[in-house]
């Protein structure tokens, strides 16, 4: 009889359960690596998705695509607003590739690097996106300008918009002879009027041109007035200037026909007129 008992595993079970368990382990680590690799496709995806929905948000309120005239800084534009259209994303996707935007008239793209034999997958989870290039797994995402744009184009806002295109008109506003009212400002090059235009006071900063200057107001001779340069006329029709601080004629020719003795009626003294003969007379 052996004297010798021999407990736990032989040499050859350890071989036998290590390579069982190698075996497990080959064949777990694929299925492991394709759950990581589905959940980085579908995150890729989302977040797409969320840069575009926010750059067509940004279009439809600002009229145009966020960034500069490529778009190529659209993420940060639209991380910057406040409050921000764009959250919680980043320029690097989860496939430690940039993501990259650019822009036309009418279009918004997205260009991103996956890797070999999920490109097809992101991109098939994505509207609009195509893979550009197989040997680099490229794809890219693109969006058109939204569908409400073009009936937009045509609406013209009663209030304030971000876009101010939506404030402006494009073309001459007829009013079929209705009236503009509670108007506060009105900035234009020129107004052109057929009729009579009512202000409470005009004011020319060039020349202005006249055909005939009817002065409706009145005021008395040597009556205080303010400032100096003012036109005004008396009564009678005169016409009286601001000089001095006080309303006064002016020297004027008298078209009608004096006698001597005469008193100066309206005309300011200085002013002179001529009798039947021809004989010139000084008001005094």
């Amino acid at each position: 009889m052996n004297p010798h008992h021999q407990s736990g595993f032989s040499l050859v079970e350890l071989a036998i359960t290590l390579a069982i368990m190698a075996m497990m382990a080959a064949a777990t680590v694929p299925s492991f690596m394709e759950n990581i690799n589905e959940k980085r496709a579908e995150l890729t995806a989302q977040e797409t998705q969320t840069i575009l929905d926010a750059a067509r948000t940004y279009r439809g309120d600002k009229g145009s695509w966020p960034g500069a005239s490529l778009c190529a800084n659209a993420i940060a534009v639209l991380k910057g607003t406040t409050p921000p259209y764009l959250a919680g994303i980043s320029a690097v996707n989860k496939y430690n590739s940039p993501v990259t935007t650019s822009c036309t008239t009418t279009t918004f793209s997205v260009d991103q690097n996956t890797i070999a034999d999920w490109d097809g997958v992101v991109a098939n989870n994505l509207p609009g996106t195509t893979v550009v290039s197989s040997s680099t797994h490229l794809i890219r995402s693109t969006v058109g300008v939204p569908g409400s744009e073009a009936a937009l184009s045509e609406k013209l806002s009663r209030t304030a918009q971000s876009n101010a295109e939506l404030n402006r008109m494009r073309t001459t506003l007829l009013m079929g002879n209705n009236n503009i009212t509670e108007v506060n400002n009105l900035d234009t090059v020129s107004v052109t009027a057929s009729g009579g235009i009512s202000a409470q006071t005009m004011n020319a900063a060039g020349r202005a041109t006249v055909g005939d200057l009817a002065i409706s107001g009145t005021n008395t001779e040597s009556a205080g007035c303010s400032p100096n340069g003012l036109m005004s006329r008396s009564a009678a029709g005169t016409p009286l200037y601001c000089t001095g601080g006080k309303w006064v004629k002016q020297v004027a020719y008298n078209p009608g026909t004096v006698s001597a003795g005469q008193g100066c009626g309206d005309f300011a003294k200085g002013s002179i007129a001529f009798d039947s003969s021809g004989k010139m007379f000084v008001c005094k």
